[in-house]
C-alpha cells in the first residue's frame, strides 16, 4: 500500500513544470487552440473597425496634441546599450555587434531607430504593435537589415499569445517563427494578449465631445448673431409693419436700417449661465479632460483648471514622467527581444544578450558641483572627465582659454608653463587643478591660500567689529553694552565662505605635508 505522502511525491513530481490552467483545459474555450482569441477590446467587438476609429481619435486637435507631447518626452532621451553579462568576453562580443549594427544600419527607408522605439512604445495607443524582421547574412553575420513597422489588423494572436498572421489563404491567421516579428504589447494578459488600448478609452469621451461640437456649432450659428427686434407705436398698419419686418430682415446684411419716426429697435444678445459658458462648451472641456486623464493619467497638463497650486502641478508632473518612464521600458525590452535573437544566431546558446536603456542628458547645478568639491576634499578622488560632462562644462583646450579661479586679496596668476615634475597628484582637489592648469607650484597655491584666509579673517570678522566700536564711542555706549552687542554680531556674522578658505588651506597643509614626506 502506497502511503500518503509517497502519493503526494509521486504526483508532484508529475506535476513539475506542467502548467494545469491551460486554454486546452478551459471549458469556456471548447475548441482549444484550435481558434484564434477574439480582440476584447469593445470597440474591436461592436464596431469591427479598429484602424479607422483609432485613427479618427488619433487626429482629434486635443489628442494629436497630447500624443505629440508624449512623443516628445519620448525623443527627449538618449539610448545607450549595456553589457549582458559583466567580465563575459562574450556577451561583451555580444553587445559589441549589436552596438554596430545599429551605428550602420537604417532600420528601414523611412524612419530612424529613435522612431521605430517611439512605434513601439506607441503601442500604449493601440494595445500592440508589431515590426517585421528581415534576416540577412552581413559579413559572416546573421542580422535584421530591415525593421518594419506592420499594421495591427494583419495580426491576430492565439491562446497561447502568439502572433497569427493573416494574409491570403489564412484568414484566420498563419503561425509565424518567433524571430520574424518584434511585437510589442501595452498591459497585455492571457485573457488579453492583444493589450489594452488607450484610445479605446478615449471612445466614448471623443463621441460626446464630437458630438457637442456638432449642436454648438448649430447653436452659434442660429443664435450667435444679435436678435433685431423692431417695435411700432400702436395702430401702426400691417402694411408699415411689414415693411419693418423686411428693413430687419434687409439689416443683417447691410449693417443699417432706415424706418420712420417713433419705431425702434433693439438688438438681443443671448447670454449664457452663470459660468459664462454653455453646456455644449463644458461638456467638450470635460470630454478633454478625460481623454488627457487616458493618454497622461492626469488632465492638469492638458487643461489649466480653475484652481491648483505649486503642490499639485509638481506631483502632476511627476506622475507624468513615471508614466512616461514605463512607456519607454516597452521599447527597450522590444529591442531587447532582437538584440536576444542577435546574440543566439551568433554567438550560440548561454550568452547574455545586451539590454537597451534610455537615459537623458541634463546640465548639473551647482548643488551638484559642490558634491563633487566635497568629495575630493574627503580624499575620494572622483574623476574630473565625469565632472565636467555631467555640468555639461567644455574643457579648455589649453591655458590661456582656461578660465583660472580669482581668490580675494590676492593678484591673479599669471599663466605660465605648467610644471612638469610634481610632487603630488592634486587632481582630487578642485583648487589645486586649478592651479596646476595655471602652471603654479604649491607654494605659489599656498601662498594665494593664506592670503585669501587672511582677507577673508578682516573682511568677515575684524572689520565689523572695528566698524561697531567706532559707531558705539561715537555714541557714548559704554563698554558692557558693546560687549552684549558684540556677542550677537558675532552670532551673525556670514562665516561660511571663511570657513570654505580654512578648509582648503588645510587640505593644502596636509597635501604639501604627505608631498614633503614623500620626498
Amino acid at each position: 500500500m502506497i502511503s500518503p505522502l509517497k502519493g503526494l511525491i509521486r504526483n508532484l513530481n508529475s506535476w513539475l513544470g506542467k502548467p494545469i490552467a491551460t486554454p486546452e483545459t478551459d471549458p469556456q474555450r471548447f475548441f482549444g487552440t484550435m481558434l484564434t482569441l477574439p480582440n476584447p477590446d469593445p470597440i474591436l467587438r461592436e464596431m469591427g473597425r479598429a484602424d479607422q476609429v483609432y485613427h479618427s481619435i488619433m487626429v482629434d486637435a486635443h489628442v494629436i496634441g497630447e500624443i505629440r507631447s508624449i512623443r516628445g518626452s519620448f525623443r527627449s532621451h538618449k539610448y545607450r546599450l549595456s553589457v549582458g553579462k559583466d567580465g563575459d568576453s562574450k556577451s561583451a562580443a555580444a553587445m559589441e555587434l549589436c552596438a554596430k549594427w545599429m551605428d550602420n544600419q537604417q532600420p528601414n527607408a523611412i524612419v530612424d531607430w529613435l522612431e521605430v522605439m517611439w512605434q513601439m512604445s506607441a503601442c500604449i495607443f493601440t494595445g500592440y504593435r508589431a515590426h517585421e524582421l528581415v534576416w540577412e547574412l552581413v559579413d559572416g553575420k546573421y542580422l535584421p537589415t530591415s525593421v518594419i513597422d506592420r499594421p495591427g489588423r494583419r495580426f491576430r494572436f492565439d491562446v497561447n499569445g502568439a502572433p497569427m498572421l493573416i494574409s491570403n489563404g489564412a484568414w484566420l491567421g498563419a503561425p509565424v517563427e518567433p524571430y520574424q516579428f518584434v511585437v510589442s504589447r501595452h498591459m497585455p494578459t492571457y485573457d488579453n494578449p492583444y493589450g489594452l488600448a488607450l484610445l479605446s478609452s478615449c471612445f466614448w469621451p471623443w463621441t460626446f465631445k464630437t458630438g457637442g461640437w456638432r449642436y454648438f456649432v448649430k447653436y452659434c450659428e442660429r443664435h450667435g448673431l444679435p436678435w433685431p427686434i423692431g417695435r411700432y407705436p400702436a395702430g401702426t398698419s400691417e402694411k408699415e409693419q411689414e415693411d419693418l419686418a423686411n428693413a430687419l430682415a434687409g439689416m443683417m446684411e447691410a449693417g443699417y436700417i432706415v424706418m420712420q419716426e417713433n419705431n425702434g429697435v433693439e438688438l438681443l444678445v443671448p447670454q449664457g449661465g452663470g459660468s459664462g459658458n454653455l453646456p455644449q462648451q463644458n461638456l467638450i472641456s470635460l470630454c478633454n479632460r478625460e481623454m488627457s486623464k487616458a493618454l497622461t493619467s492626469q488632465a492638469m497638463i492638458g487643461e489649466q483648471l480653475d484652481k491648483g497650486a505649486r503642490a499639485a502641478s509638481d506631483t502632476a508632473k511627476e506622475r507624468q514622467n513615471e508614466v512616461h518612464d514605463s512607456d519607454r521600458d516597452i521599447s527597450a525590452a522590444s529591442m531587447g527581444q532582437i538584440f536576444k535573437w542577435i546574440t543566439l544566431f551568433n554567438f550560440g546558446e548561454g550568452v547574455a544578450p545586451p539590454t537597451l536603456e534610455f537615459y537623458k542628458q541634463e546640465a548639473a547645478g551647482k548643488g551638484r558641483a559642490e558634491t563633487y568639491q566635497i568629495a575630493a576634499n574627503m580624499g575620494a578622488k572622483p574623476s574630473r572627465k565625469a565632472m565636467l560632462e555631467e555640468l555639461d562644462i567644455p574643457e579648455a583646450t589649453d591655458v590661456q582659454d582656461a578660465l583660472l579661479p580669482v581668490l580675494r586679496g590676492a593678484p591673479a596668476a599669471t599663466p605660465a608653463a605648467p610644471d612638469t615634475t610634481p610632487a603630488v597628484d592634486f587632481s582630487a582637489v578642485a583648487g589645486f587643478t586649478f592651479a596646476k592648469a595655471a602652471g603654479m607650484t604649491e607654494d605659489e597655491a599656498m601662498a594665494l591660500a593664506a592670503d585669501a584666509a587672511d582677507q577673508a579673517i578682516e573682511d568677515k570678522m575684524i572689520a565689523p567689529v572695528y566698524d561697531m566700536l567706532v559707531q558705539f564711542e561715537s555714541e557714548g555706549k559704554t563698554l558692557a553694552e558693546f560687549q552684549q552687542a558684540l556677542g550677537k554680531l558675532v552670532g551673525e556674522m556670514d562665516d561660511e565662505g571663511l570657513r570654505e578658505i580654512i578648509d582648503r588651506a588645510l587640505t593644502y597643509s596636509m597635501l604639501r605635508g604627505a608631498a614633503t614626506q614623500a620626498n
